[in-house]
């Protein structure tokens, strides 16, 4: 048992460091034996919709749900990707079904990979992030191109020879400047190796970490080292991180074997209780999203009719049908105009109804059929 409630710490450890949402051991616990708890399904459904979110914008960065209330908005992130479990989208605020919520939760850890997203995403606008992937600006170079030196004759001016020999002389100094600071550098760690190396247990220090050491043990705060505390404290926080990660990758096994057995506890609990989908609740989310998929399928088509090339613009023309009254062949090229744009509505609609019945039918898979009399 102390193994699982490691697990279980460092997955809560793990998750509060990148949203704080306040999960602890407790609630996972209630949340297997299915115990009533509205502050449980509180924080598992924040966790929930916050982890879901970051999920679905990481396959779409146009997802945006903020308009609905947290359980609906939790909904349709899940919908988006495609949680297979039907009885989940029947839940409302006052079920007590927080095993559902423990089942979602392990799938979203399990099939999304949402913690090493969100992860990254914290990573990336840390000062750590931008250290890393931070590029300095290529330099302009001096050198030009062969056809701007050699001139069309193949002579060299007493100038370009000049040029060529000063940048030769240049890239000389700069060998030698760069083997001389090896050399100091090499000579500089090997100073702060000795004298750290026994001195209260200090780790090995770089030259750079021990010249930021330095400045924040000899300037003031007046001199800018609140800056430099600042970001220490960032790094700090990173590396703390970073050790909770590595901490719940190496007990990550426990907890999906202990939510194989939660799984099989409330497969058991279902066939023993004869437990009943609350079909209002699902009704209204299957109207939420056929309205929403209608929704769009009415702009995917407006994008598609603004785009298509098919449009003719002269049938737009007033003066046409005052062109063509004593011009057979003009009023062909019309005749032969409109029947052109007839083909095109009838593809685009016959397309959009073949589209709208995989929606329905897709629908109709996720929705059990329910008869009653």
């Amino acid at each position: 048992m102390s193994e699982i409630q490691n697990a279980l710490s460092a997955l809560c450890e793990y998750i509060n460091s990148l949203v704080n949402v306040g999960l602890t051991f407790e609630h996972l616990k209630l949340a297997r034996n299915n115990a009533p708890g509205e502050d449980v399904a509180e924080t598992l459904r924040n966790t929930l919709h916050v982890l879901s979110y970051h999920a679905a914008r990481e396959k779409r960065g146009d997802i945006d749900f903020r308009n609905y209330d947290t359980l609906t908005a939790l909904k349709l992130h899940l919908a988006f990707l495609q949680y297979p479990a039907i009885e989940f989208y029947s839940l409302s605020l006052q079920s007590d079904c927080n095993r559902d919520l423990l089942i979602a939760l392990a799938w979203l850890l399990g099939t999304q990979n949402v913690l090493t997203i969100v992860l990254r995403a914290k990573l990336a606008g840390s000062v750590l992030g931008t250290e890393c992937s931070r590029v300095d600006p290529p330099e302009q170079s001096s050198i030009r191109f062969a056809s701007s030196v050699v001139r069309p004759d193949n002579q060299l001016t007493d100038t370009q020879l000049a040029s060529i020999l000063n940048l030769n002389t240049r890239v000389n100094l700069n060998l030698r400047e760069i083997s001389e600071l090896t050399r100091e550098r090499g000579s500089l760690v090997s100073k702060v190796h000795a004298a750290s190396i026994d001195v209260s247990g200090l780790p090995h220090l770089s030259v750079s970490e021990s010249a930021l050491t330095k400045r924040l043990a000899t300037t003031s705060d007046i001199d800018g080292s609140s800056g430099d505390e600042a970001r220490r404290r960032e790094f700090r926080d990173a590396g703390i991180l970073l050790d909770t990660r590595a901490k719940w990758l190496r007990k990550r096994h426990v907890f999906f074997d202990w939510m194989v057995t939660t799984i099989q506890e409330h497969r058991k609990f279902i066939e023993m209780t004869s437990r009943e989908i609350d079909s209002q609740e699902l009704a209204a989310f299957s109207s939420l999203l056929r309205q929403m998929i209608r929704e769009k399928l009415r702009v995917l088509t407006s994008v598609e009719a603004a785009s298509s090339k098919s449009r003719n613009m002269a049938l737009e023309c007033p003066s046409r049908a005052h062109r063509s009254q004593y011009n057979d062949i003009e009023v062909q090229n019309w005749l032969d105009d409109l029947n052109e744009r007839q083909k095109h509505e009838e593809e685009d609609l016959q397309r959009n109804r073949k589209r709208l019945a995989d929606e329905l039918e897709k629908m109709l898979e996720l929705i059990p059929s329910t008869i009653r009399v």
